[in-house]
């Protein structure tokens, strides 16, 4: 038994607020994108959570009267026969298709104090239907057609006639600015290769209406950036392994043996700021042949937010990175605008602020996908858990270093690396916006 709540992702806090005044009184809820199962269709997750309620809670917005995410739910709903409230945030003209498959059903209007009367008289107008109904029901009919019948009048009594006491209220806390979490907690948002991520909040704005969120492990070991080259340490026949090479000095010649370690450039901000299955890259793809030691490529992978759904994505705000350019560049310093990014030496701050480890672990995943063996050497030769992570960060006069966070072998919390060197830790950092971000 439970409720589907359909909404658009731009009301996805006041859905949320909903599912959980529900849920603790005992009425189950079926919500997106919590409830999408990891790994499976998020298509099909929806129609079976359609499928499997007793009713439908429509929050009607000008978001979600637009939505054709939420049309198809509405006409998956109209055409099992199950019932729908139209709870009305704001005033809309309806789409011909809305009001098509709307014109039918109950509305309750979220400002309208007597919205409690409307809701009782829902509640037994349903329950006198469904008695009359059942009792027309032959005995031999079954389990499941009688299940059609029974549920949405005695269970929509209970949960319309306590929705009635909760709804009037919802209004006066759409634009709340109470964070629902404090810096130092794990969340679930988002999935990558099929996985819920977890992440820990690293900061909150002043107005607790934003988070900084950073992964709590290393999700995947990948290059920073492929050498422009298109071969590691050589280009046309010459060797740049050797030490004091030209390349030490050359900057150009570092980008193109190396891999630039300019942020605004890098393979990895593309990727990790793509949501399509397919990555566009400006310059040297980050192919395999391209890294030191031809592991870890990863120009055929769907972009790092291409597992998250529509309204994850609509919770993320894009932030503005200021970013040190490396010596190149005129200017010293590059503003990007980033779904997701790396974090910056400055911003490690954070994790003392929040009283979070810098330190980080690898999912399993990350260590079965690493080609390199680099951790699995150092965890069989040192014991060493934990895992080197990159920042965004250029290593100061040069064109083809960043930095990374170390993983507590030497007392030293920082390293530096040639960015086209791939068996070194990915932890995105991201910002969400609190009033739509659904955490699992």
């Amino acid at each position: 038994m439970q409720i589907f709540i359909s909404h658009s992702s731009a009301d996805a806090e006041t859905a949320a607020k909903i599912c959980d005044l529900l849920e603790r009184h005992q009425t189950p809820c079926f919500i997106a994108p919590r409830d999408i199962r990891s790994g499976k269709e998020y298509a099909e997750e929806l129609l079976n959570g359609i499928d499997r309620s007793t009713a439908m809670i429509l929050l009607m917005s000008e978001n979600s009267n637009h939505s054709p995410h939420v049309l198809r739910e509405v006409e998956r709903a109209v055409s099992k026969s199950i019932p729908i409230l139209v709870y009305k945030l704001e005033e809309v003209s309806l789409t011909r298709s809305m009001e098509y498959f709307l014109m039918t059903h109950q509305w309750v209007n979220a400002k309208n104090d007597g919205n409690q009367v409307d809701l009782l008289r829902f509640a037994d107008d349903l329950k006198r239907t469904g008695e009359a109904e059942a009792s027309a029901i032959p005995d031999g009919a079954s389990k499941r057609t009688r299940h059609r019948f029974l549920l949405p009048a005695c269970f929509l009594s209970a949960a319309l006639i306590l929705c009635a006491g909760i709804f009037a209220t919802i209004h006066n806390i759409r634009n709340s600015t109470i964070s629902p979490v404090e810096t130092g907690d794990t969340v679930v948002f988002g999935s990558y290769n099929g996985e819920p991520i977890e992440w820990r909040v690293l900061r909150l704005s002043d107005d607790k209406k934003q988070a900084v969120l950073i992964s709590s492990q290393v999700l995947t070991m990948k290059a920073y950036d492929a050498p422009e080259g298109g071969r590691f340490n050589w280009y046309e026949s010459t060797d740049y392994w050797s030490q004091d090479s030209e390349a030490d000095t050359d900057f150009d010649l570092q980008i193109l043996v190396r891999g630039n370690n300019d942020w605004y450039m890098s393979n990895i901000r593309a990727w990790l700021n793509c949501a399509d299955e397919v990555v566009t890259y400006t310059d040297q793809p980050p192919h395999a042949s391209a890294m030191a030691e031809h592991k870890n490529g990863y120009q055929n992978e769907a972009g790092f937010l291409h597992g998250f759904t529509e309204e994850e994505l609509s919770a993320i705000v894009e932030t503005q990175n200021v970013t040190r350019h490396n010596p190149l560049y005129d200017s010293e310093t590059v503003t990007t605008t980033d779904r997701v990014y790396l974090l910056s030496l400055e911003e490690l701050q954070w994790f003392d602020d929040a009283k979070i480890s810098k330190y980080a672990l690898p999912t399993q995943s990350a260590v079965e996908q690493d080609e390199s063996l680099w951790y699995q050497l150092d965890y069989n030769d040192f014991n060493i858990k934990e895992c080197s992570w990159w920042l965004r960060e250029p290593v100061e006069w040069t064109s083809s270093k960043c930095y990374l966070v170390g993983n507590g072998y030497t007392g030293e919390l920082l390293r530096q690396e040639n960015v086209g060197l791939e068996g070194f830790g990915i932890r995105p950092a991201l910002t969400v916006d609190l009033r739509k971000a659904v955490f699992r």
